[in-house]
């Protein structure tokens, strides 16, 4: 669950309810210090437990949206099927324009609705009149040239004619009726910091290569000996690490709405890589440029001593300096492991296999650089902390450690697979 994102939107709504309260008659004084309080120390909110009993908003016509929020997650598993969240693709009739950033945390959402809609789309002007634009942005947050700790150049388009253009673009062409040439697909490629075109997505000449998670079971910290390879695995020992959801992995940089206080985008990761409870595979330094564009999708084989628990991967870029940059991040519950709608708590142990969504990405691993894979079991206060009792979200006023054991051998072969695209010949 997006727990700053959400405790930031709420205490963004609050005031609207607050002043209408006020004008009839009703003394909310007690209610506005509390929701400044949450929006100046959104931490203050976040770490509260039980999440459902946060004081600041315990008031009249607030608790109503506070309730709605817990509940939401266990209201997917009232859903008949998986089908009902696609089902409106369909009664859309007209042509889209998708624009996001590989830093949105809409991004990979984006890139779905784009496809679903290509192949979905109510009428055959829909299917066929889909376009996306995404750049090195975050939501909201397209600003020159820089985002995090990073520097895209002077070929990134900001909030000016060269990005409105696109958009006029798009309506000349559909609401106007002219012959306007747009493409498809517009992305820019981080590393090699150029805008490319495609017709369709994944690219049509990608290479999937599988890279395999390895290590002789000390991948803990970038100092440990993880190591990410091309190579299949075969008798390792498992990698293990202790989740415990009172000290959890901090949120540095990455898919962050701006509407709160965590800051979007790439930023240097070795202050978190030197947590116990961050596992480190990294490849060698590499002898080429290596482009890697497209959805990115982590298998991970582990187990856990809890009922319930989480799984979190990055991918990381990491420099000839030793500095490591973010570059997609993804984040999975254990109970949904096989469906966001039907959960299934775990059995203590027992070996299963994660598929953690990390969306999309567009990046040039330079020469030189090497490629890292972090793997842990929280991202907080971006991502509500995983209590590890296998009780309902929200309930929860204390949590318990969790052993996580990591394994990469040849029946749990632990892999990413990357979308390659060749080099231009």
């Amino acid at each position: 669950m997006e727990l700053e994102l959400t405790v930031s939107m709420l205490a963004f709504l609050a005031p609207d309810i607050i002043d209408r309260m006020e004008k009839q008659g009703k003394d909310v004084s007690k209610m506005r210090e509390m929701i400044e309080r949450a929006q100046f120390n959104p931490d203050e909110v976040c770490n509260y437990l039980p999440l459902k009993d946060i004081p600041h908003f315990q008031f009249e016509g607030l608790s109503q949206l506070l309730e709605a929020w817990v509940a939401s997650e266990a209201a997917f598993a009232a859903l008949d099927s998986e089908e009902y969240l696609y089902w409106s693709y369909a009664k859309v009739k007209v042509p889209c324009f998708h624009c996001t950033g590989w830093y949105d945390v809409s991004a990979g959402s984006m890139f779905k609705n784009f496809l679903n809609m290509r192949e979905k789309g109510g009428s055959e002007r829909a299917r066929e009149g889909q376009h996306l634009l995404c750049g090195p942005w975050a939501h909201g947050f397209i600003l020159p040239p820089f985002l995090g700790g990073l520097n895209f150049g002077p070929v990134t388009p900001v909030l000016t004619p060269a990005l409105h253009e696109r958009h006029i673009a798009f309506f000349d062409k559909y609401l106007r009726g002219m012959d306007v040439d747009i493409p498809a697909v517009r992305y820019f490629v981080m590393g090699r910091d150029r805008w490319q075109n495609a017709d369709t997505w994944p690219l049509p000449q990608t290479e999937w290569q599988r890279f395999f998670l390895h290590s002789r079971g000390q991948s803990n910290t970038a100092a440990g000996d993880g190591l990410l390879s091309r190579d299949e695995p075969d008798a390792e020992p498992p990698d293990i690490f202790v989740y415990d959801p009172r000290f959890p992995v901090p949120t540095l940089g990455g898919r962050n709405l701006t509407i709160g206080r965590l800051v979007p985008g790439p930023f240097d990761q070795t202050p978190v890589e030197k947590r116990s409870d961050v596992l480190c595979y990294t490849t060698p330094d590499l002898d080429e440029d290596i482009e890697v564009t497209g959805p990115l999708i982590l298998h991970l084989f582990a187990a856990t001593s809890a009922r319930d628990t989480d799984f979190t991967a990055k991918l990381i870029d990491v420099y000839p300096d030793g500095s490591a940059y973010n570059v997609a991040e993804g984040c999975i519950r254990a109970r949904y492991r096989k469906s966001i709608i039907q959960p299934e708590l775990v059995n203590p142990g027992e070996v299963y296999e994660y598929c953690i969504d990390l969306a999309v990405t567009s990046i040039v691993f330079r020469r030189g650089h090497r490629i890292r894979i972090d793997i842990s079991s929280s991202n907080f206060p971006r991502i509500d902390r995983n209590m590890n009792t296998g009780n309902a979200f929200g309930e929860d006023a204390q949590g318990v450690p969790a052993v996580q054991t990591i394994y990469h051998q040849s029946d749990y072969p632990s892999h990413i697979d990357l979308p390659v695209i060749p080099a231009a010949r």
